[in-house]
């Protein structure tokens, strides 16, 4: 019996605990690394059309209207 006991207090001490929780977060980094890594070529698409969007919109000016006439003109000649 003692020695199923002291077996049983080996594998729950403190310094395997500690170890264990260390294995599973380094995995958790390495699940998380690996799914950016992925994601990352699939977010180069929208930050460069995003990018050239603010462009335009910055580029464009906002008080000026175009002398545009749409429509006959009354005075126009025909020859």
């Amino acid at each position: 019996m003692n020695g199923i006991l002291s077996e049983t207090t080996r594998v729950f001490s403190p310094r395997n605990i500690v170890s264990y929780l260390l294995g599973l977060m380094g995995l958790s980094v390495l699940a998380v690394t690996q799914f950016v890594t992925e994601l990352l070529p699939l977010l180069f698409a929208p930050l460069v059309c995003g990018t050239f969007g603010v462009l335009l919109y910055a580029s464009k000016t906002l008080n000026t209207q175009p002398d545009l006439n749409v429509g006959p003109v009354p005075n126009a000649v025909q020859e």
